[in-house]
């Protein structure tokens, strides 16, 4: 099998890689034997576009007199294959792009990852039955399918036309396959696949065949709609393809991922996607084919089962502190779960050190099973890496080098970067309701200039802001007046200052810095006296608090500070933790850290305490807690260290 890995696309000229693919074309759709899978297919194929828009393999279907030992037939119904998208937005756009009626309908119906076939019936008796192939010409492969699972040998009338049926095998009858079967097949694609075009007939009664479309030869308007074709096929014996029918469009995102993450894995068979069909067969008939693809119906593709995907595009995202992060937009692809459109690229030096550019084929993995990241380039397609911008996306200006980082300067007017610490602010203090597009509402309404503006909203101002109102600005109102009351160090977490960590302001307010006056006056020499603080730290936090004097002193004006007496109860102490737990862990770690206690990262000798609400895991804090006889604890345990 032809695989990401295998191909040098640096040498491989463009003309090359059309052969290629024409020869998996020919493969997949007339020998019906893959030397490559779908997501290698569609990656070539996207990077092939890319260079060649016009290579015949965008118009052609593959080759007709290839011999496979079987008779060839012309199709009597449209047997072409589908356009395909992987994104909803894509979903979205393409039937924009068509300018169907708004009340338009649709039909929605798995996928199935099998052997496309057209079944003749002639006045209810059988004819052919005919393999895809070009989708103009295929195999008769009669002999072969009347022996398969839930073939309909004949019509209870008259019915002249044609059935489009899916050759597949079930899961368990592929297992029962390859303990008979002298050749081993690697999957139930290609074992339905290989015994449909089998000379002998040999084992086609491990395949099932499942309609999803009727065409009449006699009367082109026997059916108006694709469920009346379903109906038809299901009172006709016909096993049909499970069939929703959709009367709004954003039904199908909810389908698609309700079979994406629980029905897939239980089907009997496999399935590669969705097909979204037009309900109306008159505005499908309106829309017409093109490349023997009709323009009313689309494949809703699942993302691929692996960690090799392609660069679609490098974005650069401005961050609250103005540091700009590179997150690459990658062709959809599962992993352990979940589905993975965009990786982080962490800094530019990551891009240089690993060679990435658009186009090329790299690893990606889930770090902590959460984070997607881009491991290594496994095959190059465009030279170099990609450039970095030089001046700020958001507002323009030039950028600054910071250590690895490129930064944007402009940390007053760089729309990103105020937006992003409004946002900030918001989460720290867990204000509930208010999303980035309502802070950007809020901001373009000139009601939200500063993290203390929040506080003087009132219901009215959210009544002319789209998609809120009284009852939505009823509740974030609410939830900001609870935040009124806050410690200094609540204060000055949510004020985002730069290099200030919560921990590190705790270690100020206890040093005896502990009014707002003595944090905004703090000088670097007072700073680099406290222990921990080297002349650089303490520059950089002096710096951050100057920056954010405006946030602070706007917070400040609004709240009253709330007294807090400081036990020392677990002074000395560190703890760290891991697991599922019934509280958010920041919560857990406040609590460590005010009563005088440490959170730390990762377990050493020098932990006192793990806390987690397993008994056995895997994980790596948990494992060196018990080799190094680090003390480990629930949450339970953990709140009765902590009562008074």
């Amino acid at each position: 099998m032809i695989t990401l890995e295998n191909l040098d696309l640096q040498k491989i000229t463009p003309e090359e890689l059309g052969e290629i693919l024409m020869e998996a074309k020919k493969a997949y759709y007339v020998d019906s034997k893959p030397i490559m899978d779908d997501h290698t297919y569609d990656t070539l194929e996207e990077i092939l576009r890319k260079k060649i828009p016009h290579h015949r393999i965008f118009t052609k279907a593959g080759h007709k007199n290839f011999d496979t030992g079987f008779d060839k037939k012309h199709h009597s119904m449209p047997m072409g294959s589908l356009n395909k998208v992987n994104i909803f937005e894509d979903l979205i756009h393409y039937f924009e792009l068509k300018k169907i009626p708004k009340d338009a309908s649709f039909v929605v119906q798995p996928k199935c990852d099998g052997i496309s076939l057209e079944i003749e019936y002639k006045e209810g008796k059988l004819l052919d039955a005919i393999t895809r192939g070009d989708g103009k010409v295929g195999d008769v492969i009669t002999q072969n399918v009347v022996k398969m699972k839930n073939f309909v040998p004949e019509f209870k009338d008259q019915f002249t036309g044609s059935v489009r049926c899916e050759i597949v095998m079930l899961s368990k009858d592929f297992e029962k396959l390859n303990q008979l079967s002298s050749e081993v097949y690697s999957n139930s694609r290609n074992a339905a696949s290989g015994i449909s075009q089998r000379l002998d007939s040999k084992y086609s009664e491990y395949c099932s065949l499942y309609a999803v479309d009727a065409y009449s030869n006699e009367n082109p308007n026997f059916f108006s709609t694709e469920s009346q074709k379903i109906e038809f096929l299901s009172k006709h014996g016909f096993t049909t393809v499970d069939t929703i029918c959709c009367p709004k469009f954003d039904q199908i995102e909810s389908i698609y991922q309700d079979y994406l993450t629980s029905t897939r894995n239980e089907y009997p068979f496999e399935i590669d996607g969705l097909v979204i069909k037009i309900n109306d067969l008159q505005i499908q008939h309106e829309l017409g084919v093109k490349n023997n693809r009709p323009k009313g119906q689309l494949a809703y593709k699942f993302p691929a089962r692996t960690s090799e995907t392609r660069i679609i595009s490098i974005n650069w995202q401005v961050g609250p502190l103005g540091m700009l992060t590179p997150v690459a937009k990658v062709d959809p692809i599962e992993i352990s779960g979940a589905v993975i459109t965009f990786a982080s690229l962490a800094n530019y030096d990551l891009i240089k050190e690993k060679d990435i550019n658009i186009d090329d084929i790299v690893e990606i993995s889930r770090r902590g099973d959460v984070i997607p990241h881009i491991d290594k380039v496994v095959n190059k397609v465009t030279p170099g890496h990609a450039s970095a911008p030089t001046h700020c996306p958001s507002c323009g200006t030039q950028l600054v080098v910071d250590s690895k980082f490129l930064r944007c300067p402009n940390t007053k007017n760089c729309l990103a970067q105020v937006l992003g610490s409004l946002k900030l602010f918001c989460d720290t203090l867990e204000i509930k309701g208010i999303s980035d597009k309502t802070i950007e509402k809020l901001y373009n309404a000139n009601h939200v200039r500063l993290p203390g503006d929040f506080y003087k909203l009132t219901v009215a101002d959210f009544e002319n802001l789209a998609g809120l109102g009284k009852k939505s600005g009823a509740n974030i109102v609410r939830e900001i007046q609870n935040k009124k009351e806050l410690t200094l160090r609540q204060i000055l977490d949510a004020s985002i200052i730069p290099n200030f960590s919560s921990q590190r302001i705790q270690q100020l307010i206890s040093a005896g810095f502990n009014t707002p006056e003595k944090i905004l006056n703090i000088t670097v020499e007072e700073l680099e006296r406290l222990p921990g603080f080297q002349i650089t730290l303490a520059k950089k936090i002096y710096e951050g608090i100057q920056a954010r004097k405006d946030f602070i002193e706007s917070i400040l004006s609004q709240v009253e500070i709330k007294k807090t007496t400081t036990l020392n109860k677990l002074n000395g102490q560190t703890f760290a933790i891991t697991g599922t737990l019934t509280r958010p862990r920041k919560d857990i770690e406040k609590d460590i850290e005010s009563l005088g206690g440490k959170t730390v990262s990762a377990v050493s000798s020098n932990t006192s305490y793990l806390i987690t609400n397993e008994t056995e895991s895997s994980s790596s804090k948990f494992v060196t807690a018990k080799k190094l006889g680090v003390r480990i604890i629930s949450e339970k345990d953990f709140a009765n260290l902590i009562k008074d």
